[in-house]
């Protein structure tokens, strides 16, 4: 099972949805699981993707000022 702390770890860059696999999960050819995450997480605004590289990464955190 592929947790969001693992997507968190694969995404120290901005990569392809396969190479972000295979970070994870080298042994596994089916990227089903981690592209529901991935969609999962960007509804959440905790990842975006570059829809002209075809590559995922962390969204930028903003921080509030007081």
């Amino acid at each position: 099972m592929i947790t969001e702390d693992d997507v968190v770890r694969a995404l120290d860059k901005p990569r392809p949805l396969y190479a972000a696999q295979q970070v994870i999960n080298p042994g596994s050819k089916s990227t089903e699981e981690l592209h529901g995450l991935l969609m999962r997480m960007r509804d959440a605004g905790q990842v975006k993707f570059d829809i002209k590289t075809g590559r995922w990464s962390l969204a930028e955190r903003r921080t509030r000022s007081t």
